[in-house]
């Protein structure tokens, strides 16, 4: 009897092997594929960066570097920095299994998220540029405009999150998407602080 049930434990720990391995390089593959897709991001970010850089040098920058100009920027910075804060604790509660914190925590990211949508666009018609002018055109429209397109990209990830948590489909033990969606958001915060010193600050 101990040798049959030692070899039945074996066996079932055999089998439940292929299980723990495909798992765990399905979970490497779409980390990989994450960090491929934001290098060839981090790439296209500074080649634009380095755009600006250029053309600083040669045009008259005509965003103001004061205090009230830059207030409402600071402002939406702050409401991204408060999204990255609910992302991160909606992670931080699924890896401790809490299910139902997790749906509220991304619905907290999502709003303001959209929040932070609604302040771009209003930076937009407050800036006093136009798309026909050189210095937005090529900086101010291309540069906030791309990010803002990720941002879109982070809150359509989140929403997709927040549907499949509601849905009961993450636990502390299978979470993967909930990991891509905060890595992602980490992303677009850190490349919109670049962007915030580049364009307001420098």
């Amino acid at each position: 009897r101990p040798g049959r049930l030692e070899n039945r434990r074996m066996s079932m720990s055999s089998a439940s092997s292929p299980a723990r391995t495909n798992g765990t390089k399905a979970v490497s593959t779409a980390h990989l594929a994450l960090f491929m897709a934001l290098g060839a991001e981090t790439v296209f970010f500074l080649t634009l960066l380095m755009a600006y850089i250029t053309m600083r040098s040669q045009v008259p920058w005509p965003v103001e570097h004061s205090f009230s100009r830059l207030a409402f920027p600071l402002f939406n910075t702050g409401i991204l920095g408060l999204s990255v804060l609910a992302v991160w604790r909606a992670h931080a509660n699924i890896r401790l299994g809490r299910a139902a914190r997790l749906e509220s925590w991304l619905i907290v990211s999502l709003l303001l998220g959209l929040l932070f949508i609604a302040g771009q666009v209003y930076e937009f018609n407050r800036a006093g540029l136009k798309v026909s002018d050189q210095t937005f055109g090529a900086v101010f429209f291309i540069l906030i405009g791309f990010h803002a397109l990720h941002v879109l990209a982070g809150i359509v990830i989140l929403t997709i999150n927040s549907f499949r948590s509601h849905w009961g489909d993450f636990s502390a033990e299978r979470h993967v998407a909930i990991e891509i969606g905060t890595w992602f958001w980490y992303y677009v915060a850190a490349v919109w602080v670049v962007l915030f010193a580049a364009l307001y600050i420098i």
